[in-house]
């Protein structure tokens, strides 16, 4: 019972969020690189298919359930790369439900043979949508018998559905083995309310990253000891996280050790991931761990990614001048 209750609170406060307009948190926020910024479209030395999922608070019994699936490249008759991203939010067991389709063209631009700087912009087309069907309502419950009264559906929304487009912009630089990049989300704040006569804009995210690579041992494209922290600044309405920590690798072997930290709710993670890349696929896990606010209840957060190129061929895999090295998770 105790767990139902925590879940129904937890449900509460996730539609709240909705109302405020907040976006899904993605640990490994270079996994899923073109969500993180439009920019990052085409970046790699080819083509490459992306999955992506999260599971925030599996413990409760409506955890929130995040997917997405990308494809990049990069054109040389366009000079700039191509991504396509699709994304499903599913919160309170499918009770609120957020699909979007996206977009993005990101512009190579080489000022010497240190600098790069790729412009980009996203649109997107966002579909939610309502289920009520798994929920029970508190005018459905006795206090004694649980849920034994039929809900009364008078003040539910009578519009269940919306549909709307969205645009982002993005900025990435790079210098020898420095980056940073900057994305502007939902510059035209979409109304996604399901009521005519009510607003629930989604309030533009602004969003600043950036970090290095130093080699420990050996070279940084090679099989050497590679550190490279890296930090990530997100703000969207009145909500401000930030991610800090790094990255090992060593030879085909990545692990991740990060702090997040979410001002308003003062809600703190720490953050594990490890992961492995060959020339075939990338796969990583993730866990966050609560330390605080909510340690009690034993929440947290399962991630996977996976991604693989459409080339593997050794020969057609040559490193391209376009490319701008970030981290592979």
């Amino acid at each position: 019972m105790n767990k139902f209750i925590l879940s129904i609170i937890f449900f509460v406060f996730g539609l709240s969020l909705v109302g405020s307009a907040q976006d899904i948190r993605f640990s490994q926020f270079y996994a899923n690189k073109l969500y993180l910024n439009p920019a990052l479209a085409g970046s790699s030395d080819h083509a490459s298919v992306s999955l992506n999922y999260r599971n925030q608070w599996p413990n409760l019994d409506y955890p929130y359930v995040s997917y997405s699936f990308s494809y990049d490249n990069f054109f040389s008759n366009l000079n700039g790369g191509l991504g396509l991203l699709v994304m499903q939010d599913d919160q309170g067991d499918g009770a609120i439900t957020t699909t979007s389709f996206s977009g993005a063209y990101s512009f190579f631009l080489r000022i010497n043979s240190d600098l790069v700087f790729r412009p980009a912009i996203q649109a997107a087309l966002i579909q939610k949508k309502l289920d009520f069907k798994n929920l029970i309502f508190p005018d459905q419950v006795s206090p004694i018998y649980g849920d034994v009264f039929p809900h009364n559906t008078s003040g539910d929304p009578s519009n269940r559905s919306w549909n709307g487009m969205d645009f982002s912009v993005g900025l990435m630089a790079y210098y020898k083995n420095y980056y940073f990049g900057a994305a502007a989300s939902h510059v035209n704040q979409p109304n996604l309310s399901f009521d005519d006569f009510e607003d629930d804009q989604l309030n533009a995210k602004y969003t600043f990253h950036a970090g290095a690579e130093f080699s420990l041992s050996g070279d940084i494209s090679g099989n050497g000891l590679v550190l490279a922290p890296a930090l990530l600044f997100q703000k969207q309405g009145e909500f401000t996280q930030m991610n800090y920590g790094m990255y090992l690798s060593k030879s085909s072997l990545v692990f991740g050790f990060w702090f997040n930290q979410n001002f308003q709710l003062n809600y703190d993670a720490v953050i594990l991931m490890a992961g492995i890349v060959t020339d075939r696929f990338k796969i990583a896990y993730s866990y966050d761990y609560t330390i605080t606010q909510l340690v009690q209840t034993n929440t947290g957060a399962h991630e996977l990614s996976f991604s693989f190129p459409l080339v593997i061929e050794k020969r057609k895999r040559r490193r391209r001048p376009n490319r701008v090295r970030y981290p592979q998770f």
